[in-house]
């Protein structure tokens, strides 16, 4: 029988445009409106960290004719990141959310970016579901939240790879200028990106038609001797660094396990009593869909179409020879960092993407293509479930509300509630003083210290520890107070640990026990802890074997068993201000052993006329560090530092300084106040007038 084709309308073409636009257009938008959402949620939300001090304090601090010569330096790693968050920071300033907007958007332009490549690869299949697991990876946001080079190095490498399958498979001279520009950039977007060139080149050696076979030898022994000369390279820079403290020292195979690890499920690891049947329980899917990526990866080259042979022969080469070289390097030299693997991440996405795909176009028969598909379905669900998880797992989860990075805005904040103007700061090792500085004008309202950092240690040759030790103790004896602000973890690289137990080092140390050198812990005596920081206190009673003295003589005895002599206030530069703090140092003599107490000391600020309390301070003397229970020297001269919050909405003006002294007993009254010419209110004694200015 004859059959009538329908005829082509307008209506029908108009559906077909739009169809193959969506795919073509409205998808990919879709997909970086949605990578633009996940990436940006909670930007400005953590700390910065250690890594992005550096290049925050590095680019604000450089001008742009530095940053540009920068691009022919070898000793930068990624000069054309540092020029575009220069160009950021001029344009929307410096806060967390400025230093991060190029990764998240380089982070959110990677998803259709790999959409482009899985299509150009083989299928929009392959494509839609690489891009759909690059946008809930746990791994990628993390980098896209960073103000670091590595979301823009995965974007750049994406580009990279799209461009050099599409020269390969169109053959055009415009195809291959762009493969060309994008092979000259991607370098200066970061070094690490020469690893994906030379799987670039190792599949035009490969797949380039119409060339002969000495040709394909030439450009592949090329590619041979330029990955050792890498390798070595890397590994010789990696020597000269004295980086051993700085990465994790393991094999290849380790390696891989924890590449593996860190790709699917980032920071979600044990339980605190070292159980992982949960950790295992996630990554189970991953490991089942690349398994079967691989699977289908072989049988794609055995019998798939010339098209799916090529493919997975490109994703063979473009992932496979940068992590030969990754794994030869930590077998000359076992220090690994899961980023700089970030340039393999985009074949671990297509990988699982083919595991979940692979199965169309083989030939097997509908029903056994249509059970795969479900079971792909649920292994991706069970990904998608499983990312979820991790960015919200408590106290390690990136969209969980806790500090997960190193937490410096905390520590500084806590510093700057409690410092005195005269009191010394050192922050360890020298390479966290960017961060210090950062955050120092944006958690107070008034100029903080300058930190003090000794970078002799691990740097310059021969310095002898013992010379260090006399040097950091005689800074201490000349000082009332001293302040460490220390990350552990970076410290051991400079200043490693050197007893059993011992996690601080030779300058944790000297604080960490300051109660056994002449000095009083102040504060926390186990410090202030904060995540990869923490901040130690020490009070030296008499500095440089002199008994401080008071300012103001204020007298005043309390319940007969302990006798205030006087006051002094240190404002810093400009006076108290709103929102600031009111440094105070009360000086006291027990007139009797006071051991078994657990006096409570609070000063209060009011008007004169008023004792409303408008700010305050309570609790036992030195911040905790010194209970009264330890006054058991009868007429020992000692030391108070405190600091008063001051609120935000305190209106200037003039105002006094109440004192006063009682127990935590319940009902107990405020210890009576005698032997004194002060005022006293309520067994309380105005000690000082107190000027707040305006802001």
């Amino acid at each position: 029988m004859y059959e009538h084709s329908l005829p082509v309308t307008a209506t029908t073409r108009l559906s077909r445009r739009i169809t193959t636009m969506g795919w073509r257009w409205l998808l990919p938008l879709l997909l970086l409106l949605l990578g633009g959402i996940v990436c940006l949620h909670r930007l400005g939300e953590q700390s910065l960290w250690l890594d992005e001090g550096y290049a925050a304090g590095y680019v604000t601090g450089s001008h742009v004719g530095r940053l540009l010569l920068d691009l022919f330096s070898p000793a930068q790693a990624y000069p054309l990141y540092h020029l575009l968050l220069k160009l950021t920071t001029r344009l929307l300033g410096d806060s967390e959310w400025a230093l991060r907007l190029p990764s998240a958007l380089a982070g959110a332009f990677a998803v259709p970016a790999l959409y482009a490549l899985g299509c150009e690869l083989r299928d929009r299949w392959l494509g839609l579901v690489a891009a759909l697991l690059l946008l809930g990876s746990p791994f990628a946001i993390w980098q896209a939240q960073d103000a670091k080079a590595y979301s823009l190095t995965l974007l750049a490498t994406i580009l990279l790879w799209w461009t050099c399958v599409r020269a390969l498979r169109v053959g055009t001279r415009r195809t291959w200028r762009w493969f060309a520009l994008t092979a000259v950039c991607a370098p200066f977007v970061h070094r690490l990106t020469l690893l994906p060139l030379l799987g670039c080149a190792a599949a035009i050696a490969t797949l380039l038609p119409g060339r002969s076979r000495r040709w394909r030898v030439v450009l592949g022994g090329g590619v041979v001797l330029a990955a050792i000369a890498l390798t070595a390279g890397i590994s010789v820079s990696l020597q000269r660094q004295g980086a051993n403290g700085q990465f994790i020292a393991t094999g290849p195979f380790r390696a891989l396990q924890l590449t593996a690890t860190k790709f699917a499920l980032d920071r979600f690891g044990c339980d605190a009593a070292g159980h992982c049947d949960l950790a295992r329980r996630w990554f189970m899917p991953f490991g089942l869909l690349l398994v079967a990526g691989l699977v289908w990866g072989g049988v794609q080259l055995r019998r798939g179409t010339s098209a799916m042979r090529r493919a997975a022969l490109f994703v063979l080469l473009l992932g496979g020879v940068p992590l030969l070289v990754f794994l030869v390097l930590f077998a000359l030299q076992p220090l690994f960092e899961p980023r700089y693997l970030i340039v393999i991440f985009p074949a671990w996405l297509l990988l699982l993407a083919n595991g979940a795909t692979g199965w169309t176009g083989i030939g097997h028969c509908a029903r056994l293509q249509g059970v795969y598909l479900g079971a792909a379905a649920l292994l991706l669900l069970w990904v998608f479930v499983g990312d979820r998880v991790v960015l919200i797992q408590p106290t390690r989860g990136l969209w969980s509300g806790a500090a997960v990075k190193e937490d410096y805005k905390h520590a500084v904040k806590k510093l700057a509630e409690h410092v005195h103007p005269d009191d010394l700061v050192i922050v360890h090792p020298d390479a966290i003083k960017p961060l210090y500085d950062y955050y120092a004008r944006r958690v107070s309202q008034q100029p903080l210290p300058a930190a003090r950092t000794y970078p002799q240690l691990g740097r310059a040759s021969g310095y002898d520890l013992r010379e260090f030790d006399i040097v950091i103790r005689r800074e201490l004896s000349s000082v009332k107070r001293a302040w460490l602000l220390i990350a552990p973890d970076h410290a051991r690289v400079v200043d490693p640990p050197r007893y059993p137990g011992d996690e601080l080092g030779l300058v944790g140390l000297a604080f960490q026990y300051g109660d056994r050198n002449g000095r009083i812990q102040c504060g926390d005596p186990q410090g202030y802890r904060f995540n990869g920081v923490r901040l130690y206190c020490n009070n030296i009673p008499d500095p440089n074997g002199i008994v401080l003295q008071p300012a103001q003589t204020a007298s005043a005895d309390f319940g007969g068993l302990l006798r205030l002599r006087g006051v002094t206030i240190m404002p810093f530069a400009g006076g108290p201000k709103p929102g600031g703090t009111l440094p105070v140092s009360l000086f006291w003599e027990p007139l009797q052993s006071l051991a078994g107490t657990n006096f409570q000391i609070f000063i209060h600020l009011t008007k004169v006329d008023d004792p409303t309390v408008l700010a305050q301070t309570d609790g036992p003397p030195m911040e905790g560090g010194q209970p009264t229970s330890r006054w058991t020297k009868s007429h020992d001269l000692l030391h108070d530092d405190r600091s008063v919050p001051l609120p935000a909405n305190l209106a200037p003006g003039n105002y006094v300084l109440r004192v006063g002294v009682y127990t935590l007993d319940a009902g107990a009254p405020r210890l009576p106040v005698t032997q004194t010419s002060l005022p006293i209110h309520e067994n309380s004694v105005i000690v000082a007038p107190v000027e707040i200015r305006p802001r």
